[in-house]
């Protein structure tokens, strides 16, 4: 009992050192613990590539979810767009009234009948499809105006509910009508304000958006007879580009492709200096016809 009671003393004596050797090391873990911080926070002070990296990619997060943001915004614009679009077509489908008044606006003054349909393409066009060799547009108005073709888009407009008035007057009317998406009354006006003042700068312009309300309601053949028009009026105007390539869309859904594509193809030598966005139209028409 005696010799283990001696042997206690040893005891702590050995346990002494151990003590100190386990603080030592904690402190020195500490110590390397608090040079990491102070390592990591110069790098970041200095400006670490990795930091500096991580800190560009958030921001490019940021940036994204921004671009989403206004995309979304954008694709709720057109989603409406387009429903107001399908209502202003529903609106005129149940209207049949107000859309024989305006067919009739536009066959009113023209030659063979009541109904303007002599039997060629001359009498379909009143008179304008007339065959020249110097017209550049012979071949398009030719295969627009064949028996699928309708009424004329440059006979006078002798019905409907357009009131007479000065050319400021008519147009902007028609043009108010076409932004409400009315595209019969877009139509009625554009065809009154043509008939009443032909030499008009706009008449191309005219032209041109009373091809589009023709367009809109499938009737290809009149389509493409008011974008050959329009080209006639100002073959160099702001609208002369879209006007051909809305000509070679009518003459596709005419199934002329061929001269649809003959129409694409003259787009690069007739309008060389045409517009980033007029070019990016005229190739994706001519990728959704096929044209090679």
């Amino acid at each position: 009992m005696i010799r283990y009671l001696a042997l206690i003393p040893l005891v702590f004596l050995l346990a002494a050192p151990v003590e100190a050797q386990s603080r030592r090391e904690m402190a020195a873990r500490l110590d390397a613990a608090e040079a990491r911080i102070a390592q990591m926070e110069a790098r970041s002070m200095a400006g670490d590539p990795v930091l500096m990296r991580m800190d560009a990619l958030e921001q490019e997060m940021r940036n994204l979810r921004g671009t989403i943001e206004e995309m979304e915004y954008e694709n709720r614009r057109l989603r409406q767009e387009l429903e107001s679009l399908q209502r202003a077509v529903e609106n005129s489908a149940r209207n049949p009234a107000r859309n024989s008044g305006a067919a009739n606006a536009g066959a009113g003054g023209m030659p063979g009948g009541s109904n303007g349909r002599a039997g060629g393409p001359a009498d379909l066009t009143g008179g304008y499809a007339v065959t020249n060799p110097d017209d550049p547009y012979a071949d398009e108005r030719a295969a627009a105006t064949r028996p699928l073709g309708g009424a004329s888009n440059l006979a006078p407009a002798t019905g409907g509910n357009m009131p007479a008035g000065d050319a400021d007057t008519l147009y902007g009317d028609a043009e108010s009508r076409l932004l409400d998406g009315d595209f019969f009354g877009a139509q009625e006006g554009f065809q009154t304000f043509l008939a009443s003042h032909p030499e008009d700068a706009r008449a191309d312009e005219a032209q041109f958006w009373l091809g589009e309300t023709h367009f809109i309601n499938g009737d290809y053949a009149e389509a493409a007879d008011a974008y050959i028009a329009s080209l006639r009026a100002d073959g160099r105007g702001s609208k002369a580009p879209d006007a051909l390539v809305r000509l070679a869309s009518s003459l596709s859904n005419l199934d002329r492709t061929n001269d649809a594509c003959t129409t694409l193809g003259r787009f690069s030598s007739q309008f060389p200096n045409a517009g980033a966005d007029a070019r990016a139209r005229a190739n994706r028409e001519a990728q959704r016809i096929g044209c090679r």
